[in-house]
């Protein structure tokens, strides 16, 4: 074998060592970006939920119904904490209200009004390592499942053994309240999910994101991210099926998606609806983005919800 030969070997064989390097350090990075919450951005989110999410009818509305702070401790031994709005005149009715990725529990108000309009008693939890609920790691709906399977028991405990319970969430909340209504021991007193804008699979949605916004190579930083997310929270993103889970729900469940979303593909949409096995109502907002569709056409989205709820739930 001529020098040169061996020369090109060893540059081939640096270039492909380099390679691994980069992809492992894109891996690692990608995993602290996307997968990591670290104080100073809950802080931040907290902020935005006031200042972007809302307007300052919004938030005075939300000072006015005096919500109680309600903590809890997940399986794995974080301190969540909520919001709880009381009806003063219950009606036996409570929603459990689920926010998105890097946003806080009052970016949920918008809904609760919706809700306390209704009738219904509003309990808004901060996702675990999201606002003031402890952690770092995110569990993008799939660890937060088992965290809202307590919170449906402590809304029970709130209220009343009988209470009709029903689970709203948006964008990664909308992924957490189906997981959840999948598990076996879920309540009998959940009567209905609403989900908005939920991704069906978090492999698909990771790969999907890190290609379509960041133009990164999505084929090979995602094992590494679901790698690091597997080593450190217990979970893959193959794990996080959500469309299986939704197969394995026994209630009914009103899907909202905006025709314009370039955050989750409207495709996953069609993959939750058609591995659904309970009574479905769907509403696409045409020109909604991103769980938009309540900003849109608001009404249209009451009316919606209104009528789901009397459907399958009043």
């Amino acid at each position: 074998m001529g020098k040169k030969t061996k020369l090109g070997l060893k540059l081939f064989g640096a270039a492909i060592a380099s390679t691994i390097v980069g992809f492992g350090i894109g891996g690692y990075a990608s995993f602290i970006a996307g997968m990591k919450n670290s104080e100073k951005a809950k802080q931040k989110a907290i902020k935005k939920t006031e200042e972007v999410d809302n307007n300052e009818f919004d938030l005075e509305w939300f000072k006015d119904k005096k919500p109680e702070t309600i903590k809890m401790l997940s399986d794995d031994g974080l301190q969540l904490e909520a919001s709880f709005i009381r009806q003063p005149n219950p009606n036996g009715r409570t929603v459990i209200l689920a926010h998105g990725y890097h946003h806080a529990r009052r970016q949920m108000i918008p809904y609760a009004k919706i809700f306390y309009n209704l009738g219904y008693n509003v309990l808004m939890p901060d996702a675990r390592s999201h606002g003031e609920s402890e952690g770092s790691l995110i569990g993008f709906g799939w660890l937060d499942r088992r965290d809202y399977i307590r919170w449906v028991q402590r809304a029970i405990l709130l209220t009343q053994p009988s209470e009709k319970i029903v689970l709203l969430g948006i964008s990664m909340g909308a992924a957490t309240v189906i997981a959840t209504s999948g598990e076996d021991d879920l309540p009998k007193n959940v009567k209905a999910v609403i989900e908005d804008s939920s991704f069906s699979q978090l492999d698909d949605q990771f790969r999907y994101r890190i290609a379509s916004h960041y133009h990164l190579p999505a084929r090979e930083l995602e094992p590494i991210v679901s790698y690091l997310t597997k080593l450190e929270g217990g979970y893959s993103f193959k794990e996080a099926n959500i469309a299986e889970q939704i197969a394995k729900t026994k209630v009914p469940i009103l899907f909202i998606h905006g025709d314009q979303d370039d955050y989750v593909p409207i495709e996953m949409l069609d993959e939750l609806v058609e591995a659904a096995n309970v009574p479905c109502e769907v509403y696409i907002a045409e020109g909604a983005g991103h769980v938009q569709s309540i900003v849109v056409d608001p009404e249209r989205y009451q009316k919606e919800i209104s009528n789901f709820l009397q459907k399958y739930v009043d």
